[in-house]
């Protein structure tokens, strides 16, 4: 049975209240290290954009030979807005489709823009190598923690689903009439007893 496509009050619909006790599936420890990758990100954003430009800065132009740098930078600062949405808008509106992008887009630009700056970069000293290897933690740290949330918010809606479904037929197996729409919280008035 579906919930109705139009708006609802809430107590309208009897089925809508069998959602009031459903468990929240959301990671805060995946919603803090969103947040404070913003921070790092710009951080990590400007460090390199320094370095780039103080070592292959000459006369008046930028002679930087290490193109698949410039590639992966791009495709970073193109992915990485949409992957932190997705992020947040998954773990938040616990949809796991959403999350499930935020890992996806975790593992496949992200990790190759990391770990080519950490291994594979020109001109790599041990500033440069302790940046990446802070990115490489923060990277695998949220990679792990959305698949897990994947995990559990799948469960816990399979779950939710599967018990607000047996609610729903349980009157209607017992051959019992459906929920009433009156009662606490629905505008209506108690039925006398």
């Amino acid at each position: 049975m579906a919930l109705p496509l139009h708006p609802v009050t809430p107590g309208f619909d009897p089925r809508l209240r069998n959602l009031a006790d459903r468990k929240i599936a959301s990671n805060v420890f995946l919603q803090q290290l969103l947040y404070y990758r913003i921070f790092f990100n710009l951080a990590w954003l400007g460090f390199w954009m320094v370095f780039i430009f103080r070592n292959y800065w000459r006369g008046l132009k930028l002679k930087d030979n290490d193109i698949v740098r410039t590639i992966f930078f791009i495709f970073w600062f193109i992915a990485e807005p949409v992957r932190m949405l997705a992020g947040w808008y998954g773990n938040l509106q616990e949809n796991v489709p959403w999350l499930m992008m935020f890992s996806i887009l975790s593992l496949i630009p992200e990790q190759g823009t990391v770990l080519y700056l950490l291994m594979g970069a020109g001109r790599r000293n041990a500033m440069t190598k302790a940046v990446q290897w802070v990115m490489l933690v923060l990277q695998e740290l949220e990679l792990i923690t959305g698949i897990y949330t994947v995990f559990v918010m799948y469960k816990k809606q399979k779950r939710q689903f599967y018990l607000f479904e047996y609610v729903m037929n349980q009157r209607v197996r017992e051959g019992r009439p459906p929920i009433p729409s009156s009662g606490i919280g629905s505008g209506g008035v108690l039925p006398a007893r």
